[in-house]
Parts: C-alpha cells; structure tokens; sequence
C-alpha cells in the first residue's frame, strides 16, 4: 500500500467523492515528499558514517589485486552495464545492501576463499564494514528496491552464478563503479571528479 492510499483508507476522504481528481493529486505530492525525506535520511545516513578515505583504499587496493589477474582478452559485456546505462544515480540503500550481498556470495567468497594477502584481507574487512554500515542505513520495516535495481539485479546475479572465472574478473574490476556509486548516493551534488 502506497502512501496516499494510507492516508485515504485513514481520512474521512473517499476515492469515489474526489470527484475533481484534487484529493488525490495532493496526497501524491505528500508521498512524492515522504519518498524525498526518506531518500534525505538515507543519504545523511551514508554521509555520516562512511569515510571517504576507506572508499579511496578500497578502490586503490582492488586494483593492486587484480594486477596479477588474467586480463581480458575476450572481455565479457559489463556486467553492471545497466545500473552504469540507467539508473546509476537512482540507486537507494536498500539496492547498495543487495549489490554487496550478489558481490560477497557470488564474487568475492568464490575468487577469495583460501586467499591469505594481506590486500585481500584488507579489503575484504573494509567492505564487511561498509556492508554494515548500509546495513544499519537501510530503513527498517520493508525493504523496497528501486525499479531499476528490480529489474536488473537477477539477471547480474545469474550471470555471476556463471561457472566462468573471467566473469567474475570482469565483476571485480567494475566492482569500483559501485564504490563511486555509494560515495554519490552519500552526497547527491558530489560529482565523480571530486571522488578519484
């Protein structure tokens, strides 16, 4: 149930007496509002409790991993082709929790698993607290992706469930992306420059 018809099934208001369309135009606008607001607290959320320098070691050191790595010589399609295409900037907590949960099972705990550097550990313990902190930024009650990361985020986990150790390379390395990706939803005016 959507907000405006919350508020109408609370209301004395009734659908069927609106006859000029005005009540429900109004109330749209509040949960246009409410969704704002919580988009607000959401992102005053990230702000508050992620450092943008662990981000800039975590982009830096996923590069000194994947050095040693095979290069693309076929290159797969971008895997995140259509978050980076479409919707990228609309992206919203609940979306960041489910990227890192598809990136944690299906890429890093299958490239990782024996895996004793201590880049790979330094890593892997600043994503496990970035995954707490969008964990504790997510807004309680349902948990509601966007529409775009609804209708992408299957078909980017069956392709990293591929048994294919080039896509999840592929994954690896675009896995900055979604780095630069949260450090914009901490800050909606921030462009990437700012972040490199």
């Amino acid at each position: 149930m959507t907000v405006s018809e919350t508020v109408f099934s609370r209301t004395l208001f009734k659908p069927e007496l609106d006859t000029d369309g005005e009540t429900r135009k109004k109330l749209q606008l509040l949960e246009c509002n409410w969704t704002f607001l919580n988009g607000h607290k959401q992102e005053e959320c990230l702000n508050n409790n992620i450092q943008l320098p662990m981000i800039k070691d975590m982009i830096n050191t996923s590069e000194l991993i994947e050095q040693p790595l095979d290069k693309d010589n076929k290159p797969f399609h971008s895997i995140l082709r259509n978050l980076k295409k479409n919707c990228y900037k609309k992206l919203n907590v609940a979306d960041f929790k489910r990227i890192l949960e598809i990136y944690d099972e299906h890429v890093f705990q299958k490239m990782w698993k024996n895996d004793t550097r201590q880049s790979t550990k330094m890593f892997m313990d600043s994503f496990k607290r970035l995954q707490d902190v969008i964990e504790n930024c997510e807004p309680k009650g349902k948990k509601i992706l966007s529409i775009c990361a609804r209708e992408n985020l299957k078909t980017i986990e069956d392709t990293l469930m591929m048994d294919e150790p080039g896509v999840r390379i592929k994954a690896m390395r675009e896995f900055r992306s979604v780095l630069v990706w949260i450090t914009l939803a901490m800050d909606r005016r921030r462009t990437h420059e700012k972040i490199q």
